[in-house]
């Protein structure tokens, strides 16, 4: 656990680095999981760390097969309900705190539900309980007894979750500092700004983490634990440490690709990092403290945090921070599809997606999202999810919008409203 002193010295060179960024050309993930937080490209299998041209606003993203038409018809998932537009909202309340809402109007179709805090909580989950892989929500909520089910996180194409991700106190993802919720452990939710921070220390000598199960960047140490996968998927070309309870148990020189224990990670490291690490040998003591940058001080007893943005709605004002946080024209302008999670005035969960691309949804702008959300919604707090073809809400096994790919599509995580 780090000392007061050191966590101010560490926040200080958080707000430091936040600010500096704040100041820098970014590139992020489109907003249909195109991932960009990493600078330099990965030297580890060829796999981009981000897509160079990024789809216009209403055009289908740059990597689907097949690409809906061009004025698709909504697909026979289930066709979105029909809503006279004199009457957008017309609550459907099944007398156990879930409220269905649907939103009709001015060529925007959205839907909501709304689940009671009393009777239910949220839990994030990963496609395919790992990191590596990509699955439907159709999919997922097969082995989940859940109520509702909407997409989450920015992701790779290999499922690698982009922005910091933490399920049961274990780190999932990790990324820039950007707008997140926080669930505590007696179900409220938190929202403001997160970071990740991590270091390890083997035999005295201090090494800071640059990310958590993403791909290997150059001149970088990354930590691999058992939810990214059986393996680490990296090339050769690096060093991995393997550890389990608290000591090494094997260094890789030369080999990639090894066996995570499942009491354990790996540290591989690549590049310049490597040196950092000739001094290490098996069975030395090994320890791992990692944390959560946090500006506000509300996430530190979150049980899961998802990070994600930007912030769209904060103590019922619409405020959305994509300029701030620096998102990237595709998310920042224009209109899309989206999806959001939120809170009322009561703290009940909110779940909601807007349509876009298609003959019956235009999408909206993150401005019209926010306003939808506030005033048809009812939120008082709200953070934007991944969008694009990605935006998805299933509701008791059904999915109640209709997907701009003409198809559900596979994600690397998604959220539920579960009971309690």
């Amino acid at each position: 656990m780090f000392t007061q002193k050191i966590f101010a010295a560490v926040f200080a060179a958080y707000v430091f680095l936040f600010s500096s960024v704040a100041h820098a050309e970014e590139n992020y993930s489109d907003n249909d999981g195109a991932p960009a937080y990493i600078a330099n490209a990965p030297e580890d299998d060829g796999m981009p760390a981000y897509i160079s041209n990024a789809p216009a606003d209403d055009d289908p993203p740059v990597y689907v097969t097949h690409p809906p038409a061009e004025n698709p018809t909504p697909p026979s998932i289930q066709t979105p309900p029909s809503i006279p537009v004199e009457n957008p909202t017309p609550p459907i309340d099944d007398g156990q705190g879930l409220e269905f809402l649907v939103y009709n109007k001015n060529g925007v179709m959205a839907f909501a539900i709304i689940a009671a805090h009393e009777n239910y909580k949220l839990q994030p989950v990963l496609a395919l309980e790992r990191v590596q892989g990509r699955a439907t929500l159709s999919q997922m909520t097969r082995y989940y007894d859940d109520i509702a089910m909407i997409n989450a996180s920015y992701f790779e194409p290999n499922g690698s979750i982009i922005g910091v991700l933490k399920i049961d106190n274990k780190f999932v993802g990790t990324g820039e500092a950007r707008s997140a919720i926080g669930i505590k452990p007696d179900g409220s939710i938190v929202f403001g700004k997160v970071g990740y921070y991590g270091v390890v220390d083997i035999n005295g000598n201090e090494f800071q983490i640059n990310g958590v199960n993403c791909s290997r960047p150059k001149d970088s140490i990354i930590i691999y634990n058992n939810l990214f996968g059986a393996s680490t998927a990296t090339n050769q070309y690096g060093v991995e440490i393997v550890v389990q309870n608290n000591f090494v148990t094997e260094i890789a020189r030369g080999k990639g690709n090894n066996l995570i224990p499942y009491d354990g990670y790996v540290i591989s490291v690549q590049g310049k990092a490597d040196e950092l690490m000739t001094s290490v040998h098996v069975g030395d003591y090994v320890n791992l403290n990692e944390n959560i940058l946090d500006e506000s001080g509300n996430f530190f007893d979150a049980v899961h945090i998802v990070g994600v943005g930007p912030r769209l709605v904060y103590n019922g004002q619409i405020y959305v921070t994509a300029d701030e946080e620096h998102f990237p024209a595709d998310i920042r302008v224009g209109r899309a599809p989206r999806s959001a999670v939120g809170v009322t005035k009561y703290g009940d969960y909110i779940f909601a997606v807007v349509d876009g691309r298609q003959s019956h949804s235009r999408g909206c702008t993150l401005q019209e999202w926010a306003d939808i959300l506030v005033n048809e919604f009812g939120a008082v707090n709200a953070i934007n999810l991944d969008g694009g073809g990605s935006a998805e809400l299933i509701v008791r096994d059904k999915v109640v919008n209709a997907p701009s790919d003409g198809k559900e599509r596979p994600v690397g995580n998604a959220l539920m409203i579960i009971h309690r």
